[in-house]
């Protein structure tokens, strides 16, 4: 069923297209600044990862425990991209 709609985000018009029922269609423009958001909260909760790994590792170093341990929470943390110099 054709219909005209809106965007759900500022209610801008939007040229008429097929819509499954129930469906949220946001404009272009709101639509690249949702992105950019969640690119921004994505990129937050990987820094808190990465810290997170950072203090388990100094922590786990301090205890002096399992080189094991060590060695999986290093591996884990270079790939989410975090940086350990401490080799």
């Amino acid at each position: 069923m054709m219909k005209q709609t809106t965007c759900y985000s500022c209610d801008k018009p939007i040229e008429p297209e097929w819509l499954p029922e129930g469906e949220f269609i946001v404009c272009d423009e709101c639509s690249s600044d949702t992105d950019e958001k969640t690119v921004e909260k994505l990129q937050e909760q990987l820094n808190t990862a990465k810290m997170a790994l950072t203090e388990a590792i100094g922590d786990i170093e301090q205890l002096n425990g399992s080189d094991d341990t060590i060695k999986y929470y290093k591996q884990a943390l270079a790939a989410i991209g975090g940086d350990d110099d401490r080799e």
